[in-house]
Parts: C-alpha cells; structure tokens; sequence
C-alpha cells in the first residue's frame, strides 16, 4: 500500500499519529513491524510506503519507525556516470594491485636497474660468442669450398672428369655455410628480443627503486 501526500501535510500527520497506520506487520523485505520507506519523490511530495519502489532507491531514502524516528538512511542509487566511474575506479584498483604484485616480482629477481641490465648483457653476449663461432664457422668453410671450387676448375682444365665425390664436398660445404648463415640471423633476432624484453623491466625497476 503507498499513500502519497504533500510533504507539509505528511509531516503534520506523521506527528499526529503513529505510522503504524500504514504498515501493521514486518514487510516481506524485512522491514521492522510499523516501519516504512520515506523519500521524496520527483514532483516534490513526501511517499511513505511499506512497500520499496525503484523511485525510491533512485533518489534515496529512509526507513522511519512507527515513533517516526529515522532507523536507517539510504543515499539516492548513483547515476550511470557515477557507476561508471565507480567501475573505473575499481578497475584501477584491480590494475594498481597486479602492477604491485608484478613489482614485487621484479624486486626479488632484480634489487636493482643495474641487476637487470647486467642479466640482459650477460645473454646477450652469450649470444654475441654464438655469433662469433658461427661467422668463424663460415670463415673455415667458406676457405675449403673456395679450395674445393678451385681444385675443380684445375680437373676440368686438364680435360679430366671432376669426381662424384668432390662435387658432394662442393655441395655440402656451400649447405653448411647456408645454415650457418641463418643461425646468425636467428642469434641477431634473439638479441634484438633479449633487448625489447629487458627495456620495460629496466625502466620500472628505475621506476620503483627511486
């Protein structure tokens, strides 16, 4: 049941008689026996209901018992943009709270900058010295093919048939260079990953340990 009622002729009437007159029992949304729901609604009148409307979680309300007396108030619901920054607001906090976590991480892995940047050097010149190897590889190979290329051309000048088994030689010192060749551009890459993933590290670790 709702009454409706100008705000001045409600207060007159709340102090003339008990609001038990609205609501005799305990509501089924717990409500205390005689209490009800007052709020003022938009065209500026009290309502005093037992029963909560969405009007009224919308512009607030409170809870009066049966002497009158305010027992419990509830702010008006927030407005989309207010839910809206409620939302952000916990988002951020989610975002904060991993970022610290994240930082912790970074703490017991590295105490400083300088930690990381050491760790970063020491892969990279690992990858560095597998470089080196491999060009020296090449250098080697490169060498040998170059002799076998030329023992060849000397066999076919001479009018003789190159062996089977120097052509294979041929074949596979001019692989090996080939393979040798693409572990240096992979080694190149690793380093250029080892690089970008150290950089975040080594900025926040600047960051936190400030």
């Amino acid at each position: 049941m709702m009454i409706r009622l100008p705000r001045v002729a409600v207060f007159c009437l709340a102090l003339a008689a008990p609001v038990s007159a609205w609501c005799q029992s305990k509501g089924a949304d717990g409500l205390p026996p005689g209490a009800v729901y007052r709020y003022i609604n938009a065209q500026g009148n009290m309502v005093m209901t037992s029963m909560l409307t969405p009007e009224g979680v919308q512009v607030g309300y409170e809870v009066v018992d049966s002497q009158g007396r305010v027992i419990k108030t509830v702010p008006p619901a927030p407005s989309a943009d207010e839910l809206a920054e409620i939302r952000e607001a916990r988002e951020q906090a989610r975002r904060e709270a991993q970022q610290a976590l994240r930082d912790a991480e970074l703490m017991r892995m590295y105490a400083a900058p300088e930690d990381a940047e050491r760790a970063r050097d020491r892969q990279i010149s690992a990858l560095q010295l597998n470089i080196d190897y491999a060009r020296g590889n090449i250098t080697q190979t490169r060498t040998r093919l170059e002799q076998e290329i030329s023992n060849a051309a000397r066999i076919e000048r001479s009018g003789r048939q190159v062996p089977e088994n120097t052509a294979l030689v041929i074949e596979r010192y001019t692989r090996q260079i080939t393979e040798l060749e693409t572990d240096i551009t992979h080694y190149e890459q690793e380093i250029t990953k080892v690089r970008e993933s150290f950089e975040p590290i080594i900025e926040r670790l600047r960051v936190i340990s400030r």
